[in-house]
């Protein structure tokens, strides 16, 4: 079973990579692997001031989860150790690997509870309290908890629930 998830997952990083061979189509913006992110703009709920684009050039995980998903909180044990292995790799289009937390939360002191519990304070952290309906939940298509992984030049490498997946994803691309 496990040799299975393997070859599946090599299979679907193989097919990311084969889009990038065809020099005469540019990658659109759309939500599937191959495609260009949507980039957008917000604040951290620290205040600073964040753009995606800026993030260009480092592989990024959107990581969509809510302090109220059991999944979610019992997932951030994973993201923390994922995030100390890859945090200084160089990546196949892509140098350090950097995690942004986008919380579906509607209330501040559950969310920065959560954050100081689950130690994911390293993490760059975005919440505008609306939940699914916030604006990069809505560019995102996003309704409950999913990883989004894109690489230095903002294409979509990967989208799935389970870290599993995320870390064969990064184990492959600082591989080659």
């Amino acid at each position: 079973m496990k040799q299975l998830k393997l070859i599946l997952a090599t299979i679907t990083v193989s097919l990311f990579f084969l889009s990038f061979n065809t020099d005469n189509q540019k990658p659109t913006v759309g939500l599937e692997a191959g495609n260009k992110a949507p980039v957008f703009q917000t604040e951290l709920i620290d205040g600073t001031p964040f753009n995606l684009k800026d993030l260009q050039g480092k592989m990024v995980l959107l990581n969509f989860w809510a302090s109220y998903d059991a999944q979610s909180r019992m997932n951030n044990y994973y993201l923390n150790a994922l995030h100390e292995t890859y945090q200084t790799q160089n990546f196949h289009n892509g140098q350090e690997f950097v995690v942004v937390s986008i919380s579906l939360d509607r209330f501040k002191a559950p969310l920065n509870l959560a954050i100081e519990q689950d130690e994911t304070m390293g993490f760059m952290h975005i919440c505008n309290f609306m939940g699914a309906n916030g604006s990069i939940s809505k560019m995102y298509n996003i309704k409950e908890p999913i990883n989004i992984l894109i690489d230095g030049e903002g294409r979509i490498v990967n989208k799935d629930v389970e870290y599993s997946t995320i870390e064969k994803s990064l184990a492959f691309l600082s591989a080659i």
